[in-house]
């Protein structure tokens, strides 16, 4: 970390600060609220929660979560909750209440979880049409370990049809190291995933408010500068 006295503009209150002020050769934000926004996260003087579309969708959205990545900064699952009111998380990994998705599906849905992986069907517009009923779409969130022994130890999970994204359609800069491209946020794939089982309309407002949030991130940790955020800087 860089110390303040080299940077010549005063004491910061924080490392986010510091940061800011390195990549935008601006004075530090001395006055503004540095405390983490309960809801997006984020510093509160860079909430993103006013710019959540808040949409409601017709298909069941069940968000399986590991409790250990549910308070990291980069985990987008926050962000979904924020965008779709009616999206259900659950979290994953406390002993005393372990996640239960099946209580939350109707007898008269198909649930679909969406994992890629060997045997997993192609999410398409004609695939879905060919269900028996309703989807329901579970989307197991956390490292590519925890969500796999998720979809192996939940058995509504373990029983669903496993469906995957035919390809990446929005290319968004990565909160974390991927190993592979085709990799993305549980974010992403779900709203790929909602453009083809509610209509094309409904992923522009949530990839927006995805590209507001994720690039603030990147911007106080120092990976973007601030004429590069989308939305811009208050």
């Amino acid at each position: 970390m860089v110390r303040v006295a080299t940077l010549g503009v005063g004491e910061a209150t924080s490392e986010v600060e510091v940061v800011v002020a390195i990549r935008t050769n601006a004075a530090m934000p001395i006055e503004r609220d540095q405390t983490a926004c309960s809801g997006c996260r984020l510093p509160a003087w860079l909430c993103v929660c006013e710019h959540a579309p808040r949409l409601a969708i017709r298909t069941r959205l069940l968000l399986p979560v590991h409790v250990q990545d549910l308070g990291r900064t980069s985990n987008t699952v926050r962000l979904l909750k924020l965008a779709i009111t009616n999206a259900t998380v659950l979290g994953h990994g406390i002993s005393s209440t372990p996640a239960n998705p099946a209580s939350h599906i109707l007898a008269n849905e198909t649930p679909l979880v969406l994992f890629p992986g060997h045997g997993a069907k192609p999410l398409t517009p004609e695939f879905v049409a060919s269900l028996p009923s309703p989807p329901a779409l579970i989307a197991p969130d956390g490292s590519w370990r925890q969500a796999s022994r998720m979809v192996k130890r939940l058995p509504l999970l373990d029983g669903a049809i496993k469906v995957a994204l035919e390809e990446r359609s929005f290319a968004g800069l990565a909160l974390r190291r991927n190993n592979h491209e085709h990799h993305m946020s549980t974010y992403e794939a779900v709203t790929q995933a909602l453009a083809i089982l509610e209509g094309e309309h409904f992923a522009g407002p949530l990839i927006d408010f995805y590209r507001r949030a994720t690039d603030r991130m990147l911007f106080i940790r120092g990976k973007l500068e601030r004429d590069r955020v989308f939305g811009g800087i208050p």
